[in-house]
């Protein structure tokens, strides 16, 4: 999980040419379409990839929370 301030190694991993899909906390569908995501993934066990995208989602929630808050 990476922010704008912390940078992230998927921009790093990604090549030149690879398109690059991104979704922003203050898109009120990103949460969950990335539990989508994760229940999309053909694994049987979780992944630390997929742990890192909940964990992504639920810092996604508490951001907008936070937000709406304001």
């Amino acid at each position: 999980m990476g922010t704008k301030r912390q940078g992230d190694k998927c921009y790093e991993k990604a090549e030149l040419d690879e398109p690059i899909f991104v979704l922003r906390a203050q898109d009120c569908t990103a949460p969950e379409v990335v539990e989508f995501w994760i229940k999309l993934n053909p694994q049987i066990e979780f992944t630390e990839k997929m742990y890192e995208a909940q964990r992504l989602a639920d810092a996604m929630r508490a951001w907008q929370d936070r937000k709406l808050a304001d």
